[in-house]
């Protein structure tokens, strides 16, 4: 009988919070399970970023514990945090490195990509990712995408369809376009992309009213 992924990842989960109870949180002896719960979570796309901060903690204080193994670890988690945002788990988990795991040459390329995306330069981006292996982690171009959509939701009232195009990174071809445009309520008209609905896109107007002088004049007259 094969185990649904859903129902180990909530029993590996709750092992974990309890694990991480009190004085046992940064206990070494658990640093194993805590990785092995992160491989579950790479390989069938789940997410507990308490869990991997605290494989981050471990590490920090705990500087025996790293191995040459570590540093694949970190790649790991740092990615899984990047897909992640808008939230700030990247931040909080780059927060816990020391200096020699920064200065890993993998982590950064990690931190180039991270910075890519916080300042909104995707086609270099996209360019980025899909020339680098460790970035084919499971649901990373897609929580990447998510990302991208969230910030032209932001961002635009329409848009240049291949500019659009560009920003979204490689697609399977026009049905997955036409999919992301419906999913997210665009209209595409021309060589243009409306984001959100036309009639949502009401343009403010200037109101004057005008009073006549009769009706200025007492207020004139008060001193």
């Amino acid at each position: 009988m094969v185990t649904d992924p859903r129902v180990t990842f909530e029993a590996m989960r709750e092992e974990a919070h309890q694990a991480m109870q009190g004085l046992h949180r940064l206990n070494p002896e658990k640093l194993d399970f805590y990785v092995d719960y992160l491989k579950f979570q790479v390989e069938h796309g789940f997410y507990d970023v308490d869990a991997n901060l605290n494989i981050l903690k471990l590490y920090q204080f705990s500087p025996g514990l790293i191995t040459r193994d570590s540093p694949d670890i970190v790649q790991k988690i740092l990615i899984k945090a990047l897909m992640q945002l808008p939230k700030p788990d990247y931040v909080l988990c780059r927060a816990q490195l020391s200096q020699d795991l920064i200065d890993d040459p993998v982590i950064k390329k990690i931190d180039a990509v991270a910075t890519l995306l916080e300042t909104c330069q995707f086609a270099e981006l996209w360019t980025s990712v899909t020339q680098d292996e460790i970035f084919a982690m499971k649901g990373f171009k897609e929580s990447v995408r998510e990302f991208v959509i969230h910030v032209i939701k932001l961002s635009y009232k329409n848009i240049e369809r291949d500019f659009l195009v560009q920003m979204l990174g490689p697609l399977s071809g026009e049905e997955e376009f036409e999919v992301i445009l419906r999913v997210n309520s665009w209209v595409l008209e021309g060589d243009s992309v409306f984001i959100g609905h036309k009639e949502e896109m009401v343009e403010s107007k200037e109101i004057v009213e005008k009073m006549s002088i009769d009706v200025v004049q007492p207020l004139l007259a008060i001193r």
